[in-house]
């Protein structure tokens, strides 16, 4: 019996899937489902009945349940132990947020906590919470909604969406912009089939606009770029699109009239092994969140 046992049978004790319990550990359906099988020879009890894809634990899967827990905790709380003060912080967030929110975030941790060690991952949303739920990363910036059982999640900002574009260009003339609006742009579009680009199809085509898509990227930084180089103009949530037009971008951000709004959160463990530090750092990233919002706020000329 390993560790790596008690962790598969942990994951599928919280999902009630092999499926979702991959997810979580980071590995492949067929090596959890080994994992717990031979769990289960060495304990010489079955402690699941499979049905419809579903593992659905048995009476003795629910009272070794609370000893594996006690172990691998007595196991993470040592190595806790030994690491502490050399053992990294490590957070995951997209690339714009770890430059512009996590960065500032980051300067005021190390200055209230000298010698603090960091680890900044860019990733997705979506590798984000497999990576916080399998321990990869200890916290992570998300995107609601987030649904998983060992993950708990404090709200950060909820924000509106953005229009970003060079600060010549006409539509900078403008307290906000319209979809209409957007009929002869070009635009920089992110994230197709995502929820936002989605529901933006959906605002672009009932308000009757063809959009002319000059380019499609993954990330508001890029779209920035892009932007900046005058390629078109960008919708993205207004924390990012703030955060990419400070001073001295050459951008300007206008509101986009329809209503659509993100919230995002900061997700880690239900038990983190750094609460600490964890707290410390959320705190300024909600910090930096709102001087971000708040100090970027776009002037209100005249439509």
């Amino acid at each position: 019996m390993e560790l790596r046992h008690l962790r598969a049978f942990r994951a599928v004790m919280q999902t009630g899937s092999t499926v979702e319990a991959a997810r979580t550990l980071g590995i492949s359906q067929p090596s959890v489902s080994r994992l717990v099988t031979e769990f289960e020879a060495s304990t010489g009890e079955r402690l699941f009945i499979r049905a419809n894809g579903r593992l659905t634990p048995r009476e003795a899967a629910e009272m070794i349940l609370p000893d594996v827990e006690r172990a691998l905790a007595g196991v993470e709380g040592l190595r806790s132990r030994v690491d502490r003060g050399a053992s990294p912080l490590r957070v995951a967030a997209p690339a714009g947020v770890v430059t512009r929110i996590f960065g500032p975030a980051v300067q005021r941790l190390q200055a209230e906590r000298p010698g603090q060690k960091i680890v900044a991952e860019i990733m997705s949303y979506y590798e984000i919470v497999g990576a916080v739920a399998s321990g990869r990363v200890d916290l992570g910036f998300v995107k609601a909604p987030v649904e998983h059982p060992a993950l708990e999640t404090v709200d950060l900002v909820e924000v509106g969406t953005d229009v970003v574009m060079r600060a010549d260009h006409p539509l900078a003339r403008r307290s906000r912009v319209h979809p209409v609006d957007l009929a002869a742009e070009k635009l920089i579009l992110l994230g197709r089939n995502r929820p936002f680009r989605v529901q933006l199809d959906r605002i672009l085509h009932e308000a009757g606009v063809t959009p002319e898509i000059a380019i499609e990227t993954q990330a508001v930084s890029a779209a920035c770029s892009f932007v900046h180089h005058g390629l078109g103009v960008t919708v993205a949530n207004a924390l990012l699109a703030r955060a990419e037009a400070g001073v001295g971008s050459g951008l300007v951000c206008r509101p986009f009239a329809s209503i659509v709004q993100h919230r995002f959160l900061l997700a880690h463990l239900q038990r983190p092994m750094r609460p600490r530090a964890l707290a410390a750092f959320s705190e300024h990233v909600r910090d930096v969140a709102h001087e971000v919002l708040a100090g970027h706020l776009p002037a209100a000329p005249g439509a």
